[in-house]
């Protein structure tokens, strides 16, 4: 039973890693432009009418729920048919956390940190970290980065393997680590299994 439960759960992987490629390689035809060493994870909705209008540069990640809007039907109804369409340009070494939501029209980074849940309505600058609804601006990327590399040389840090299968003590003492404050998890084995090119 137990390899029968594997095999079928390696089946629906496969399957869902397969769906994913189709989707991806569906919008790169219709003209997706997408850079090197690219994170897009499969609940990620890249707008499917227009995404000759979007592109994503270099080292960038796509956080699940992402949704990436070239266009803006809420004229519709009011103008007699009329949508608004727009370019989205995602530069290089961006971060879009989960459930961000791009609007047309807009160019983000280079080097830009968007926080989870944010509705980018408006350009971002380079260097920035931003987050809400709609997106703002409160900390420079640099700074943002460094902090956290600072923080690493003073907190717990744990291997990824390590949390593979962590027994109730492994559990507790995490629980225990992040009440008193942030800890980190180094690595990941192996290729990430959605990132592009």
């Amino acid at each position: 039973m137990k390899l029968i439960i594997k095999i079928l759960t390696k089946l629906n992987s496969f399957i869902k890693y397969k769906r994913y490629l189709n989707k991806l390689q569906r919008n790169i035809n219709n003209g997706l432009k997408i850079g090197e060493n690219v994170t897009i994870m499969p609940s990620v909705v890249i707008d499917e009418r227009y995404p000759y209008l979007i592109s994503i540069g270099n080292n960038c990640s796509l956080s699940n729920g992402v949704l990436i809007l070239a266009h803006d039907a809420t004229t519709f109804k009011f103008t007699n048919g009329f949508t608004r369409i727009g370019k989205v340009e995602i530069k290089d070494n961006c971060f879009l956390g989960t459930n961000v939501i791009v609007l047309p029209g807009v160019t983000i980074g280079p080097n830009v940190m968007v926080a989870a849940g944010s509705v980018v309505n408006k350009n971002i600058p380079p260097n920035s970290c931003v987050a809400g609804v709609p997106a703002r601006v409160y900390q420079k990327f640099d700074e943002f980065i460094q902090h956290h590399k600072d923080a690493t040389n003073k907190s717990p840090v744990f291997d990824y393997k390590e949390f593979d299968s962590p027994n109730r003590e492994f559990k507790e003492k995490i629980k225990t680590l992040v009440e008193e404050d942030n800890i980190y998890v180094k690595g990941y084995e192996g290729r990430f299994p959605w990132t592009v090119s």
